[in-house]
């Protein structure tokens, strides 16, 4: 067989492939063969039909499927033997085979980036200090009473009050997105959170009989949830139960109620630790994403389509997460075109390649420093994993090698521990905990 490999760009590669009739004849010798031996034609004994009818009758097909086995298999030994690292399935052009002649195919790969990290130790990074405020130690100790308060049937009054309970059945549309017929909860208090921004507001002063209740209104601009910033609101909605609360007092005994104090005040230092805590985590992930930007910023090199589309793939699967966490029927969305993914894959396509070089970057310094996982690093964060997830870590670790995931939870674990190594070299300069001015990027 010959292989001839011509560069199109510096991720772009067409490779011509060459399979001499000598290696092709025997494969279809044995396809007719075998063909001879299954196939059942009226007249004939098995495996008593005449070659020649055979091949009249299936030639397309034996000759398709050979010249697919030969494609697969030459492909396979080219990227075995060359050393080709595809980042996508090839793509590969139109192929037959000749009696007598060479098979002849061509196919464009894209292959991953080449890659000399450089200036990516001592970067500089900015540490803004832990923020925590009083509002934040409220709300945490309100999440506390939440847990705690008693629910009663509504009794003596026929609408809902604002710090009610709601039970609802709704459906409609949110934009073009059909919301799927559903039960929820609503927290009439809570005016940021719930299935639906601005969906409590709504629901005050609601009979606590409605059924089919009408309510339209628009979303913000700014929501979070880029997909349905914007959308119209038309919503029916069927009151199922409501419940008033009776809500705890903050005193020293709602504090030993909970289990973690005795004192409201020790309840008070316990969760704004926590929220420290929180917060350091959220400082360390800001860290690594200002580092992986800095150095992205620093290394220019081609990138792959593919690999770019491939990451917008993974950004638009978490954006449908969060649909259907909205209640939105995303299978009825995409059906009817409300929902398009190359739209959204092409939306998020800036997002998407600067996900895409980051994770290159950081795994060509992971090879130029040569770091490495050991077997004992994988198991622990199995372990971790199947703790969190209450079950066995041997069986889990079973699973995950025949879904074929283990080399992805090492790579994971090899960028982990590269970007620890970065951080460690990073010159830090910790923020003015007393500055009054941040930029844009900060508050984003």
């Amino acid at each position: 067989m010959q292989i001839t490999i011509e560069d199109i760009s510096p991720v772009e590669k067409r490779v011509d492939f060459e399979v001499p009739w000598t290696d092709v004849a025997p494969k279809l010798e044995k396809a007719y063969g075998d063909l001879r031996r299954d196939v059942r034609l009226k007249g004939f004994r098995p495996g008593k039909v005449p070659r020649a009818l055979v091949e009249k009758l299936y030639h397309q097909q034996v000759e398709s499927d050979v010249a697919k086995e030969l494609v697969e298999s030459t492909i396979r030994q080219a990227i075995a033997d060359r050393q080709i690292q595809p980042v996508a399935p090839l793509e590969v052009n139109h192929y037959e085979i000749t009696a007598g002649a060479p098979f002849k195919f061509s196919a464009k790969v894209e292959v991953r980036s080449q890659v000399v990290p450089k200036d990516y130790a001592g970067v500089e990074i900015k540490r803004r200090p832990i923020r925590v405020e009083e509002e934040q130690v409220a709300a945490a100790l309100e999440g506390y009473r939440k847990r705690l308060t008693e629910y009663k049937p509504v009794e003596g009054r026929t609408v809902a009050a604002p710090t009610d309970m709601l039970m609802i059945e709704v459906h409609g549309r949110i934009g073009d997105n059909k919301v799927k017929r559903n039960q929820v909860g609503v927290d009439l208090e809570d005016k940021t959170g719930g299935p639906l921004p601005g969906l409590a507001q709504r629901l005050e002063g609601i009979a606590l009989d409605a059924s089919e209740f009408e309510i339209k209104y628009k979303l913000p601009d700014d929501l979070p949830q880029r997909e349905l910033a914007g959308c119209e609101v038309n919503l029916k909605v069927t009151v199922k139960d409501a419940r008033e609360k009776k809500e705890r007092a903050l005193d020293d005994e709602f504090a030993k109620d909970t289990g973690e104090a005795e004192t409201l005040e020790g309840l008070k230092d316990k969760v704004r630790q926590r929220l420290q805590d929180s917060d350091r985590q959220r400082i360390d992930s800001e860290l690594r994403g200002q580092l992986v930007k800095e150095i992205v910023a620093r290394n220019d090199f081609a990138i792959a389509p593919a690999l770019v589309d491939r990451h917008a793939g993974g950004i638009v699967n978490r954006a449908l997460q969060q649909l259907m966490l909205a209640g939105i029927d995303v299978q009825a969305g995409l059906e009817a075109g409300a929902i398009n993914i190359p739209k959204m894959k092409q939306e998020f396509k800036t997002e998407a390649e600067a996900e895409a070089r980051g994770s290159i970057l950081i795994q060509a310094i992971a090879e130029r420093e040569s770091i490495t996982i050991s077997d004992a690093d994988l198991q622990k964060r199995i372990a971790e994993i199947a703790a969190s997830r209450q079950e066995n870590a041997k069986k889990l670790r079973t699973e995950l090698e025949t879904q074929g995931q283990l080399p992805g939870l090492r790579l994971q674990l090899v960028e982990q521990k590269t970007l620890d190594m970065l951080i460690s070299q990073a010159k830090i300069v910790d923020e003015d905990p007393n500055r009054l001015i941040v930029t844009p990027d900060e508050v984003k």
